[in-house]
């Protein structure tokens, strides 16, 4: 009888430990991180979830903001002054920094938030030493649909600086176009020209329409989506989305 007793009490004593393994298991909550870039000239402000203000990289600051949040579609409104520009869900990646970036192709256009797959500029791969790569899209309104884009830079060749063009953007539209490898120029020291000038022409009979001056950190950065932006003549400028 005592070992029939030991053995049902074993039994049970098993059937009970077996019972609380067969619970589910909980999962603490994963985290993952973002940072949104402000490439906009417009004052936006940004609530994320139901009254978190998150903060905004960019906007002559090169500090990222990197906010910590759980994984998932995570709730983002965009907001111009009380003006709801835009309610989306932005992915967050569980232990992955994701950076965004958000701009306005001009005054009137749609607000766009965008990542490093736009133009598969994630995958694009860097070029060799004393070369950048550009991607370039007119999203200029004064400027027709389609133009021509000549890139300009100077390299020293004793005893001056002369220009020299590097590169062209034909047909260039409100599309990104494909990567082009530009030679840069260099300055009496041998190092890399940093300062580049935009000639754009009509394609019909490649008359001047507009130039613009801009500049790259070609010391640390060489592949670049870049975008003509502007609603006149005057406020024409090239702005610099993403950089590698």
């Amino acid at each position: 009888m005592r070992i029939i007793f030991y053995l049902i009490l074993f039994t049970s004593i098993i059937f009970s430990l077996s019972s609380c393994s067969k619970g589910e298991v909980i999962k603490d909550p994963r985290f993952g991180s973002v940072s949104i870039t402000d490439r906009t000239n417009a004052n936006i402000s940004v609530i994320q979830g139901d009254n978190y203000k998150f903060p905004l990289s960019g906007k002559g600051s090169d500090a990222d903001q990197n906010i910590s949040l759980v994984s998932g579609q995570n709730r983002f409104r965009f907001y111009e002054e009380d003006v709801l520009l835009l309610d989306t869900s932005i992915s967050v990646e569980a232990f992955v920094l994701h950076p965004y970036f958000m701009f306005m192709s001009n005054a009137n256009s749609v607000l766009r938030i965008v990542d490093a797959k736009l133009n598969n500029f994630d995958k694009e791969e860097k070029p060799d030493a004393g070369f950048i790569k550009i991607s370039l899209a007119n999203f200029s309104k004064f400027l027709p649909d389609k133009i021509n884009v000549y890139v300009s830079t100077t390299t020293y060749i004793p005893y001056l600086n002369q220009p020299i063009q590097i590169g062209e953007f034909l047909n260039a539209s409100g599309s990104f176009s494909g990567f082009k490898r530009l030679l840069l120029g260099k300055d009496q020291a041998s190092r890399p020209v940093k300062d580049f000038l935009l000639t754009i022409k009509d394609r019909a009979d490649q008359t001047v329409l507009a130039t613009s001056t801009f500049t790259l950190p070609v010391e640390t950065k060489n592949v670049y989506l870049l975008y003509l932006s502007g609603d006149n003549l005057s406020s024409l400028k090239v702005t610099t989305l993403m950089s590698k």
